[in-house]
């Protein structure tokens, strides 16, 4: 166009300039046309395989270049969808569902020219094993479907059967048939063409439950595009419809040389023996034999419109004209008039130019108030919204898509110990994960501002606080976007599981003791039997043996001393188990503490200092005071081994304690009260959380070989049980070891129902 206008000579009125638009105008046009034939986009939706044959057979068979058609097909995958490509203008065709329907009522200006399956290949799978044979054997059941309303034929056949949303779990789609296999739900939207196969290989039987039986379907994989290509390209359209059904034909009277063709050009990621089963299964919903391929009934697009109304997804009078194709529909001297009537645009608009200037400037006005009274609106809106969220009894944190925090509420600041001014603007993932999640959780992120994993996800993981605490929290992430569609940040809500999981812990660890303990105590009896045995037999023994027989007398005597050393092993097991119930009375803690003290003082190395504490007045507790001093003795031992090497401070306090209702509260075992405190503490080795959490478990020991039983702790643990006490342990690694223990306090005003421990 611009070497023609060079040789158009200047005119000299400056009325003349109407004609130059109208020459400018009339050539943009004719170029127009003269590029209807130019290269075009097909989208297809999903990525390459049998279900999409007839389009390669139309390329590769010559079909398109005999039309003059230069076509490109374009994979899809996940978050390239084909309604989106055409509506961009990045495609000229696509392949999509029925689905195109809601959004032409939404004003997308989709136009379908053919649908290729007469039949839908949406359908439920379900494990042949599960005992589910029909849609109604799926009530309380998990249910994998897509997002939103995308799996619509198998909602409507649900409504059909009357089965409510609240009558079945449903799960987001995963894309992943092994969610099934391995019964992690109890079924899922699929395609009939594909996953059952799938299945099929992995040894494992499908049951199909199809939509169609129970009064819902739909057509599938419809050829569309858009208004504006079959305004400007009306031959265009009817060429390519043409030569894709033509396509079509060859296809299916020739599979095994598109299969070839998927196999060897396009590198499908399916077996022969896949694409082979996948075009038979096509062949059942085309139905060729019987339908001309293309055939589109506007009855069946009525029947398609009511089922979405079922759903409340599109109104009663929503007219489906323009929405299906009909080339006998033509615009004739659509372009002239488009010419004359700009044209005359044009000259009203150099005939009144102030005026239209005016009027302009006027609306300009009015829709930037507009503007900035919806501004306000949203902001006004947005203020609410963050004021419901800020009272919120549940975490909500808001990521860009860099993953900086750019909301988060009141909730989410006192769970994670943090100010807004100290968290807005900041990486969430560098400022709370440990370094073992922090990799794993932003691939996650990334992947969702990708869009290339689900929108919607659940995880749960610990975090550690500012003040160096650890929580555990459950999230619930969604992805944002904005008006486009693009994703720009992931919304998240938490719970903080940290006591609940707190509470588990001591349950199961409560449990898993008393199983250990009723074990404990059956070996014991039967080991005290025969330990009875062996020191009574090596005791006649000892008295017949004549004194002159040293060597035989030494051997005895070790057999003596083993025998006394398993029948202490046996006691320690049987009150461990809670079978050996010593007498109990009211005790003066001071007392044992003392007592015990001066027999441990005797047995410390000289680099280990002994700080004792003890007040002056202590709650008299009701026990057993032989138990508790066995108590003190072990845990002062244990702290001792734990400072032999480099020394230390061994610091052992006493004295009272009133448990109020907030302290008790995390901690079920132990009840508000009085208590006689004990904690024996030292700076020695420590332990780590791995070790911490078995310390108390029977046999379980970190020493070495011959230095410990591994039982010591387990019997603490049991005395203080049947005390009705409570022990807490705090250790760090290299810093030492405090262990905390509480024994009520004797009420004189309640009568004691036993005299012995239980």
């Amino acid at each position: 166009m611009t070497k023609f206008l060079k040789y158009i000579r200047p005119l000299p009125a400056p009325q003349n300039a109407v004609l130059y638009i109208l020459v400018i105008f009339v050539l943009m046009i004719g170029c127009n046309g003269a590029n209807a034939s130019g290269k075009i986009a097909l989208q297809l939706a999903w990525k390459h395989q049998f279900q999409f044959a007839g389009y390669y057979a139309a390329h590769h068979k010559g079909f398109y270049n005999r039309a003059g058609l230069d076509v490109s097909i374009v994979e899809g995958g996940v978050g390239k969808f084909a309604r989106e490509e055409v509506l961009e203008g990045r495609a000229q065709y696509g392949v999509a569902g029925s689905e195109l329907l809601l959004h032409r009522k939404d004003g997308a200006p989709f136009v379908v020219l053919a649908p290729i399956f007469q039949h839908s290949p949406s359908i439920l799978l379900v494990r042949k094993d599960s005992g589910i044979i029909n849609i109604q054997g799926l009530i309380d059941k998990k249910i994998m479907l897509l997002s939103g309303y995308k799996d619509a034929d198998i909602l409507v056949a649900l409504l059909n059967e009357g089965i409510s949303s609240d009558q079945y779990q449903r799960l987001d789609q995963s894309y992943n048939i092994e969610d099934l296999i391995k019964q992690r739900t109890d079924a899922v939207s699929a395609y009939v063409t594909n996953e059952p196969w799938q299945m099929q290989q992995k040894g494992v039987d499908p049951l199909v439950i199809s939509p169609m039986a129970y009064g819902v379907d739909f057509y599938s994989d419809c050829l569309f595009t858009s208004e504006k290509e079959i305004e400007h390209h009306p031959q265009r359209v009817q060429k390519f419809l043409y030569a894709s059904l033509r396509g079509w034909e060859y296809a299916m009277a020739h599979p095994q040389e598109i299969i070839d063709l998927l196999s060897g050009r396009y590198k499908v990621n399916k077996t022969k023996a896949h694409l082979a089963y996948e075009a038979r299964e096509i062949r059942k919903i085309m139905m060729p034999d019987l339908v001309e391929i293309g055939h589109m009934n506007p009855g069946r697009w009525q029947h398609i419109k009511q089922t979405y109304e079922k759903l409340g997804l599109i109104d009663a009078d929503f007219s489906l004209d323009g929405f299906l194709y009909n080339p006998q529909q033509k615009s004739d001297y659509r372009k002239i008039k488009q010419i004359f009537f700009v044209a005359l645009g044009f000259i009203a608009l150099f005939a009144i130019g102030s005026g239209i200037l005016f009027l302009f400037n006027r609306k300009l006005a009015a829709e930037v108030k507009e503007r900035k009274q919806a501004q306000k609106e949203m902001a006004r809106q947005k203020q609410r919204a963050e004021q419901y969220l800020h009272v919120a009894t549940v975490m909500f944190v808001s990521l860009d898509a860099d993953g900086k925090v750019n909301m988060i509420n009141e909730k989410a600041c006192a769970v994670l110990e943090c100010s807004k001014k100290d968290i807005i603007g900041q990486n969430l993932f560098d400022m709370f994960l440990t370094k073992s999640q922090k990799q794993e959780f932003k691939n996650i992120f990334k992947n969702m501002v990708n869009g290339t994993i689900s929108g919607t996800e659940y995880y749960e993981n610990e975090i550690i606080t500012p003040k160096g605490e650890i929580k555990y929290i459950a999230w619930h992430t969604t992805t944002v976007r904005d008006a486009r569609g693009k994703i720009v940040g992931v919304l998240c809500s938490g719970d903080d599981l940290s006591e609940k999981r707190k509470l588990q812990d001591q349950l199961i660890q409560s449990q898993k003791m008393e199983s250990i303990g009723s074990l404990a105590g059956g070996i014991a009896h039967e080991f005290n039997n025969i330990l009875t045995i062996i020191l009574g037999n090596n005791e006649m023994n000892m008295r017949e043996l004549p004194a002159s027989r040293s060597a035989l007398q030494h051997r005895a005597k070790r057999i003596e001393v083993a025998g006394i050393r398993g029948r202490d092993v046996v006691r320690q097991l049987l009150t461990f188990s809670k079978q050996d119930s010593p007498a109990r009375q009211i005790i003066d803690m001071r007392s044992i503490l003392q007592s015990a003290m001066e027999l441990i003082r005797s047995s410390v190395p000289a680099n280990i200092k002994i700080k004792l504490n003890i007040s002056d007045s202590i709650y008299p507790v009701f026990g057993n005071g032989t138990q508790i001093n066995q108590v003190v003795i072990n845990l002062c031992g244990n702290a001792i081994d734990a400072m032999s090497a480099k020394g230390g401070f061994l610091m052992v306090v006493l004295r009272n304690e009133i448990v109020e209702d907030r302290f008790a509260g995390p901690h079920p075992a132990l009840k508000p009260g009085k208590y006689a405190k004990l904690i024996v503490a030292d700076n020695g080795t420590g332990m780590d959380e791995k070790t911490r959490e078995r310390i108390f478990e029977p046999y379980y020991t970190t020493k070495p070989m011959g230095k410990g039983t591994g039982i010591g702790l387990a019997v603490v643990h049991g005395i203080i049980k049947r005390h009705k006490g409570f022990i807490d342990v705090h250790s760090r690694l290299d810093r030492g070891t405090a262990f905390t223990l509480f024994f009520p306090a004797h009420d004189a005003n309640r009568p004691e129902q036993s005299k012995t421990l239980p």
